[in-house]
């Protein structure tokens, strides 16, 4: 039996103690972000020896996913030193962040970082982290570096979300095409394809702009969503394009479940002329083209 959080736990006459224990804190926590990854700060740099420095800062970790989630602070210092670089290839270091927990086997409770040595190679791989760990950053160590200053960051930072935030902008694609489009009426393409991921199962937006015309008097041209090779069911919709330049765009949401997705159009002339799209410009305009963006909408209930 657990009591909530903010609630003191109870003593009991024989000594025990009914309450919140660790795990059901975690699973708290876990409750509360998407993801794993850093909160604030913890930014990973290169130093004039062979340690990497890492600032003060706050990351979310896990043991899996039946562990729950901890959040680790750390006040900042720097990791051990790893080996000069191999005289003929670079190599990949990862350095992260690890709470410890006595209870599951570790010597003590602190929250250390740590770095991964990886292999020269002239394609080098990018090693594993402990288990438990959230990585903080990816660093290329270049051959023949005697200092860590020569490393440099390979790989964008994950950070922690907030459950039920939104990650804004995931993906976007531009058409940068600039001419006329197939005159055949009913001929269809697939086009811009896309990929993205997300964490948990989401509602998406697609939002799809076009910057087009008529080649002469009008041109409808038909547009809808595709996600995974698939046609999302009536999520198409029809441009009227006359002979005079504009800008129209045509969105649709769904849910989409946890993982990695492609997205596309499809599109064709559905009657009239060949549509002419319109991309750059010059130092007075600069049009659009066709762009497809895929947009978080928030998580699904």
């Amino acid at each position: 039996m657990s009591t909530a959080l903010g609630v003191d736990n109870i003593v009991n006459s024989d000594a025990s103690v009914t309450g919140t224990d660790a795990l059901q804190l975690r699973n708290i926590i876990k409750s509360r972000f998407n993801n794993i990854g850093i909160v604030s700060g913890l930014t990973v740099t290169g130093r004039s020896d062979l340690k990497y420095n890492v600032s003060a800062g706050v990351a979310v970790c896990s043991r899996g996913t039946s562990d729950g989630y901890t959040e680790a602070y750390y006040a900042g210092g720097t990791t051990d030193a790893v080996s000069a670089g191999d005289a003929s290839n670079p190599r990949i270091d990862l350095v992260y962040i690890l709470p410890h927990d006595k209870t599951q086997g570790d010597s003590d409770n602190q929250v250390v970082v740590g770095v991964v040595q990886g292999t020269p190679a002239a394609s080098p791989k990018k090693p594993s982290a402990p288990s438990g760990a959230t990585v903080l950053s990816v660093m290329r160590m270049e051959s023949g570096a005697t200092t860590t200053a020569a490393a440099s960051r390979i790989e964008s930072i994950n950070y922690a979300i907030p459950y039920g935030a939104s990650f804004g902008l995931l993906k976007e694609s531009v058409q940068t095409m600039d001419g006329v489009g197939d005159r055949i009426i009913n001929k269809y393409y697939i086009e811009q394809p896309t990929s993205f991921n997300i964490p948990t199962d989401r509602f998406i937006t697609f939002r799809f702009y076009v910057c087009a015309s008529a080649s002469s008097d009008y041109s409808d041209w038909y547009q809808s969503f595709v996600l995974d090779g698939n046609e999302i069911p009536h999520s198409g919709g029809e441009f009227h394009f006359t002979e005079g330049w504009a800008t129209q765009m045509h969105a649709y949401s769904t849910l989409v479940q946890s993982g990695t997705h492609t997205a596309a159009v499809r599109t064709g002339l559905r009657g009239g002329s060949a549509p002419i799209f319109h991309y750059g410009g010059d130092q007075y305009t600069s049009f659009i083209g066709r762009r497809l963006q895929v947009w978080d909408s928030g998580v699904s209930k």
